[in-house]
């Protein structure tokens, strides 16, 4: 199969309407992925799929640089009563790929929201699940108190402090982000780029903007892209952007998204 024609493209970001699986084997390479696929099989977008069949199968086949990082946002599912791990299905399908999974993080929400949540503390947290093959290094963009902190740094394997051997260590104006993203969720406010959409599970753009600025990158790709809120991201940061999706009507509502004036953060 080659790549279908495009469903929307500007200079910056490119929509392709379809199942992904079909279309990641037919790009070029990307060096940055950031997504937010279905939480287990909690909707059904393009029709009841199964979970496993879908989004382990499309991450683990993306075409990536030699450099390239796949970051993928993620909910708690409750399964009989228990907490149900699905993103081990992920885990198993990467490592088979021979990616590693390089670091976990925390999408902090904000404040729970009101309810009854089945003797559960209210819920205001995601995780964000980073792999790769290769280290990279990271952007510096977070800005600090410039803050000397005394003769010692953390603590080696034998339980001893270790000394601080290079002032640039401390007291930097900029420091990368912490594996901990505070920022708060969409609920039903008005979307940067204007109107408001109907997608069940949109997030802020601020998240992926947060991406983008963490971890340098030519092309993000979003291979379950939703309502484009990713490329929305990247086209306000001046960065190139790739979305799949395969419902046609949140294809139309990113492409109308795009269509507006860049904003800046």
């Amino acid at each position: 199969m080659n790549l279908p024609v495009p469903y929307y493209q500007d200079n910056h970001c490119i929509i392709y309407h379809g199942d992904c699986r079909d279309i990641l084997p037919e790009l070029e390479p990307v060096d940055l992925v950031f997504t937010s696929p279905p939480y287990w099989n909690q909707r059904t977008y393009g029709g009841k799929q199964d979970w496993v069949s879908v989004v382990p199968v499309a991450l683990s086949n993306i075409n990536l640089t030699n450099n390239g990082q796949i970051l993928i946002n993620l909910g708690l599912i409750h399964k009989d009563g228990s907490v149900f791990c699905y993103w081990d299905y992920l885990k198993d399908a990467m490592l088979a790929k021979n990616y590693r999974l390089f670091g976990w993080y925390v999408w902090e929400q904000g404040e729970g929201l009101p309810g009854d949540w089945n003797g559960r503390l209210a819920p205001s947290f995601e995780f964000i699940f980073h792999y790769n093959k290769k280290a990279i290094k990271i952007n510096k963009w977070i800005k600090t108190q410039q803050l000397k902190i005394g003769k010692h740094g953390l603590r080696a394997k034998n339980d001893k402090l270790r000394k601080i051997t290079t002032s640039k260590k401390y007291g930097d104006p900029f420091k990368i982000p912490n594996s901990v993203i505070r920022i708060n969720r969409c609920c039903g406010e008005v979307l940067r780029s204007g109107p408001e959409v109907e997608h069940p599970a949109r997030f802020p753009v601020k998240l992926p903007a947060f991406i983008l600025k963490t971890f340098t990158s030519n092309t993000i790709l979003d291979p379950f892209m939703g309502s484009g809120t990713t490329l929305r991201a990247a086209k306000d940061l001046n960065r190139k952007a790739i979305g799949i999706e395969i419902e046609e009507k949140y294809c139309e509502i990113a492409a109308k998204r795009l269509s507006q004036e860049v904003l800046p953060f």
